[in-house]
């Protein structure tokens, strides 16, 4: 599971979600994919995704402008 590799590096996180979309982490971690519980689910997913965003360069990415806008 992507995580630091020294939890004192680890920073809590709180989320809101909409229900469908923990209920499914409910699912995942009932059938043991990506962790234990909804939470490690979560966390795998958020971290994941993070690290490919970073990769892609993600942050340095901008989105031209539309025609209305002149572009």
């Amino acid at each position: 599971m992507a995580r630091p590799e020294n939890r004192s590096e680890a920073r809590a996180l709180s989320l809101t979600l909409p229900t469908e979309t923990f209920n499914y982490l409910v699912l995942l971690a009932r059938l043991g994919k990506l962790g234990r519980t909804e939470n490690e689910v979560a966390t795998h997913i958020l971290v994941r995704e993070a690290y490919v965003m970073h990769a892609r360069g993600f942050h340095d990415m901008r989105i031209p402008p539309t025609e209305e806008e002149g572009g």
